[in-house]
């Protein structure tokens, strides 16, 4: 993100009056150094927010007791140079509203606006200069209001068509004018950016596009297999489990009749098991229902088990050419930066308005499969997560709202998760000669229905350990070594300490598999295959 002097300097004056305002504020920040962002006599730093609803025809107002006029919500810089924090920090503690989205990172507007000799909390203030600087946002108007007590008395939605007759400032009526007509324009640019999408990266995708095992035909079981397979995993990770997968299950067929034990020492090591169950569910519904025939009806294919919103959009445009939006994460982050968009992109809501202004947009024919691809391929080679973007390389650069007001290294927006809980584990690796006991998971719950190592909540010391073991009636007889390891799901992190023992007697309890089973045939998740040697 810029800081507040880069925001300053890029601003661009509509006026001679504008231009001067910027001036005096550069001049006075100079002299005065950040003393200006506290509240000296004179003239001194605020920030305001102009707040509109989604339907862009009311503007949140309150009613401040110092000017007598229902206006902006807003406050005094106080010494921070993060003022489109503070900007959302005044709306909030004003309003009461919570979700605040930007719809810029720039600066709105920046005006030396007069402020009448007042009281404050019993003192008198004397009449001073306000060097306001305006962000705009949207909120949405269902949310509660609440006033703050010492400072307002009225929070209200004020309908655009009669704000001004609310207004009894006659001197804010050309400012906040000014701020809605630039808010309509930079919604204006947000949508012109998606109009600009086929045209652009059709015909780069042409000459950049990686070859990948499943871009080389259009078989929907294909597509299919590798979508649900890179759901959380990274490309170089499916593409020998993709081409395996296939040797041994061709086709819908062979996939619904294939026993368990085989589906998932196929997956094994893929994680998200219930993707692969589902995928034989799927299988089992398209044999029965469908005649072994891939349903090419984009809601048939969505009821589909384990099927969503995006797989649903890529297997329909990608296998039968309908222009049908498939969002994942890189289409969220290329369109969050391209349009800088701040909504929470892990909103479903957030998702779907995006999806439509993509299907507004979408080409016809063969090219919808080439334009979602090109969306999916830019997210994925060049427009990346956790890093910086190659916007020197992306064809969409001088396009890009986030690339000119350098915020895309805040976007996409994701409201925080939950911590992932941590829970400790003690895992056995007890081996008597060339066995190992290996057991079934429930059916149901985490990992359900897969094999692991015996293992039991807490962290066990050697004694303990050792006390277990014997439990079990397989009469340790030395500990080989200790291994610490851990494993993250989505929300949980396993802490596991693994004792390897050996053993005299086998366990009518566990299985014992020798080391072609566990290699071939017994499919281990990751979190226990870590201690298989």
């Amino acid at each position: 993100m810029r800081t507040l002097q880069e925001q300053i300097l890029a601003y661009v004056p509509a006026n001679d009056t504008e231009a001067q305002d910027k001036k005096e504020f550069l001049e006075q920040w100079t002299l005065l150094g950040d003393v200006f962002l506290q509240r000296p006599d004179v003239g001194h730093v605020t920030v305001s927010a102009m707040v509109l609803n989604p339907a862009m025809d009311a503007m949140l107002m309150v009613y401040h007791n110092i000017y007598q006029s229902l206006s902006w919500t807003g406050g005094h810089a106080d010494g921070s140079q993060a003022l489109l924090q503070k900007a959302v920090e005044e709306a909030r503690e004003e309003t009461g509203i919570q979700e605040l989205i930007p719809l810029s990172s720039g600066i709105l507007s920046l005006d030396k606006l007069p402020v009448k000799a007042h009281t404050r909390r019993g003192k008198p203030v004397a009449a001073h200069w306000h060097y306001n600087i305006t962000y705009g946002f949207l909120a949405s108007d269902r949310q509660p209001l609440a006033i703050k007590p010492d400072e307002n008395s009225q929070v209200c939605w004020v309908s655009l068509q009669n704000w001004k007759e609310r207004c009894s400032e006659p001197h804010m009526i050309p400012v906040y004018e000014k701020i809605l007509t630039r808010m309509q324009h930079q919604m204006q640019e947000k949508q012109q950016r998606y109009a600009l999408l086929p045209e652009v990266l059709l015909p780069w995708y042409d000459k950049h596009a990686r070859v990948l095992p499943w871009r080389q035909d259009k078989d929907p079981y294909h597509i299919w297999l590798s979508e649900i397979m890179l759901q959380q995993t990274r490309v170089e990770a499916v593409k020998g489990y993709y081409q395996r997968f296939l040797q041994q299950l061709p086709d819908i067929a062979a996939l619904a009749a294939a026993p368990e034990n085989q589906l998932l020492k196929l997956w094994e090591g893929l994680g998200y098991y219930s993707r692969v169950r589902n995928l034989q569910k799927a299988a089992k519904i398209i044999m029965e229902q469908y005649d072994g025939q891939f349903p090419a009806d984009y809601a048939a294919i969505r009821a589909l088990p384990g099927i969503g919103d995006y797989t649903a959009g890529a297997i329909a445009s990608i296998c039968f050419d309908a222009p049908t939006p498939a969002v994942d994460g890189n289409v969220l982050r290329v369109v969050s930066r391209i349009t800088e968009n701040f909504a929470n992109v892990l909103s479903p809501a957030v998702k779907k308005q995006m999806a439509e202004a993509l299907t507004a947009v979408y080409p016809t024919g063969e090219k919808a499969y080439t334009f979602n691809q090109s969306l999916m391929e830019l997210g994925a080679t060049v427009c990346l997560p956790g890093g910086a973007p190659k916007c020197t390389v992306c064809p969409l650069c001088q396009w890009c709202l986030a690339y000119a007001r350098d915020s895309w290294d805040v976007l996409p927006q994701k409201a925080a998760k939950k911590q992932r809980r941590i829970e400790e584990k003690t895992v056995f690796v007890l081996q008597c000669g060339p066995h190992i006991a290996v057991q079934k998971r429930p059916a149901s719950g985490l990992l359900a229905g897969l094999w692991q190592f015996p293992n039991i909540e807490g962290n066990l010391d050697t004694q303990k350990a050792l006390d277990q073991a014997a439990a079990w009636d397989v009469k340790p007889t030395a500990i080989e070594k200790v291994v610490q390891g851990k494993h993250i799901f989505t929300h949980i992190q396993w802490h596991m300490t693994c004792y390897y023992l050996q053993c005299e007697k086998p366990n009518d309890s566990f299985f014992w598999a020798d080391a072609a089973m566990l290699q071939e045939q017994i499919a281990l998740p990751t979190a226990f295959k870590q201690f298989l040697e």
